[in-house]
């Protein structure tokens, strides 16, 4: 094969020719990287010793005869590797296997600088790791001091509530009975107001091992409603609030959507919680249920004063609240937006053009997470 001498040399590349005896000649002039390898001459029209003047392609070489052996076969690279000269300079090299006609080349290659960029890589790779494994250990810290918190916390709560429960049973003065009622009401709120960081810091915990709405389990939206409706009726009567479930829920058919039973009770009761505590004497909290062939959503709507517009941009972030004094922590719609992000749905808030707020929930139908996650496999990812 002709090749043009002059062309090589500027390209500072080192071309092989295999022969049809396996062995490999040099074609043009070498580049001058590859004088200083102590090779000896002559070069040009000698099979090359390349075990000896590159070491490496042995491994590389295997790989290269398939490609030459392909007919149309693209051109295959190998990777980079690191070989001494003679005054102990560290050369970076890589070569490319390709047919140029019925010439079965090898192309060699001197490239420091993507050397340096795979190092530079892999040194990023490494501190990434590193960071990675100390936020972890950070992490893991976190969780055991905020269950012990929580452990400590909750264990004198229990027996100051039991303690008063007990005394509120007792026969007492109005004046004693009345503080005894206050501070038991104060219990329950402390209890719940424990629960609810604890809530949060699992939803958390739990959103940053699954990213993406790793599918948590099944739930069946209306029986949570209709259990959530059940449970908060006595505070809406005690408040003189019309709680308004969704008509004939119990003898509608299951809804099943992705989300954990437990935690979705938290998260609609949270919802209905914040409508009964802004909702005025003789007014309604209406809650309803939609099921779509994918998806499912419950709607809270409250005649309440509804959210200021200065906090309903972030009205589920972490400690959002409306200073308000019946404001809660600000964390428990922060964490129903980690729990439901996490199970692939949304949750968010709409003022209602008639005064009052209006929360809503969707949630993904079981049936729609299944098909949806063999679409994405069919689709590789």
């Amino acid at each position: 094969m002709d090749v043009d001498a002059g062309l090589l040399a500027a390209l500072d590349k080192l071309v092989l020719e295999r022969l049809n005896d396996g062995t490999f000649v040099v074609l043009g002039e070498p580049p001058p990287w590859f004088l200083r390898l102590g090779i000896a001459p002559p070069w040009r029209g000698a099979p090359l010793p390349i075990d000896r003047a590159l070491p490496f392609l042995d491994v590389f070489l295997p790989e290269a005869e398939r490609a030459w052996s392909t007919e149309g076969s693209p051109s295959v690279q190998s990777d980079c590797w690191t070989q001494m000269t003679e005054d102990d300079e560290a050369l970076h090299l890589e070569a490319t296997a390709l047919c140029v006609g019925s010439s079965r080349l090898l192309v060699i290659t001197r490239n420091d600088a993507l050397f340096h960029e795979r190092r530079r890589v892999l040194q990023r790779a490494r501190e990434l790791r590193l960071a990675h494994e100390a936020l972890s250990r950070e992490a893991e810290r976190k969780d055991v001091l905020v269950h012990c918190i929580v452990h400590d916390l909750s264990g004198p709560l229990n027996s100051l509530l039991g303690a008063l429960s007990m005394l509120r049973e007792q026969p007492l003065p109005e004046k004693s009975g009345a503080l005894a009622a206050v501070a038991l009401k104060a219990a329950l709120r402390q209890r719940e107001l424990i629960r609810e960081i604890l809530d949060v810091f699992t939803a958390e915990g739990a959103a940053s091992d699954a990213p993406g709405g790793a599918l948590a389990g099944v739930a069946n939206l209306r029986r949570t409603v209709a259990l959530v409706i059940e449970a908060l009726l006595p505070v809406a009567c005690s408040r003189e609030v019309h709680l308004e479930g969704p008509p004939e829920i119990g003898g509608a058919p299951p809804c099943s959507v992705v989300g954990e039973e437990s935690r979705l009770t938290r998260v609609v009761s949270n919802l209905v919680e914040n409508a009964l505590r802004f909702t005025p004497a003789r007014a309604s909290v209406r809650v309803s249920v939609h099921d779509e062939p994918e998806w499912a959503h419950v709607t809270v709507e409250d005649e309440g004063p509804g959210v200021s517009p200065a906090i309903a941009p972030r009205l589920f972030q972490k400690f959002a609240h409306g200073g308000d004094p019946g404001a809660g922590s600000g964390l428990g719609l922060y964490g129903a937006r980690i729990a439901v992000e996490r199970w692939g749905g949304a949750i968010g808030y709409d003022a209602r053009p008639e005064g009052g707020a209006r929360f809503w929930l969707r949630l993904r139908r079981t049936g729609a997470a299944r098909d949806s996650g063999a679409q994405r496999e069919a689709q590789g990812g």
